[in-house]
């Protein structure tokens, strides 16, 4: 890749390791690395969980659709997106025309055995679908994002046997190619 994307965003379920490899990935790059569930949770003054209780995922997509059209006006950052992001087809377009969109994918038994490793997972993120039991909640929602993430993607690599830090030099060999 001959010119460096403006931006590079990535995409995909929670639990795929966006914020993990995205924070490896802007050091390497020397970008600024934006998590937008971080910086939601700053701006609304409440964990995404809290915020969706009290007003609804509507109005968290509202406010996540905003920081996403001013992170697409900025430039050499490297952006972890929520996992749904990828719900509003403006929000797609304006990745795409902002920068390399990478999709990072990985099996719902993964993502699972993530999600319960990570402490703040359960405190921090809403419940997604109809059951409160993540392995369901996976089920359910994720094969309805598939294709959306798939449409979204420049880019895509699967996580389930590499490191953050394996995703990251190979993201970082790939532009560089």
């Amino acid at each position: 890749m001959a010119e460096p994307p403006v931006n590079i965003f990535l995409i995909g379920y929670r639990g795929t390791g966006k914020s993990a490899v995205g924070k490896r990935l802007a050091t390497v790059l020397n970008r600024r690395f934006v998590d937008m569930d971080d910086e939601m949770t700053r701006r609304l003054g409440a964990t995404i969980r809290d915020h969706v209780a009290r007003s609804g995922w509507p109005a968290f997509r509202v406010e996540e659709k905003r920081l996403l059209q001013e992170l697409c006006r900025g430039e050499g950052r490297v952006v972890a997106t929520g996992g749904g992001v990828v719900l509003d087809d403006e929000n797609v377009a304006a990745m795409r025309a902002g920068g390399l969109v990478i999709w990072l994918q990985a099996s719902p038994g993964v993502i699972q055995a993530r999600l319960a490793a990570d402490p703040r997972s359960h405190d921090l993120r809403p419940a997604l679908g109809a059951s409160p039991d993540p392995a369901a909640e996976i089920r359910e929602v994720l094969p309805q994002r598939l294709a959306l993430y798939r449409q979204a993607a420049h880019w895509q690599i699967g996580t389930d046997e590499l490191s953050a830090e394996q995703v990251c030099r190979s993201l970082a060999a790939r532009l560089d190619a």
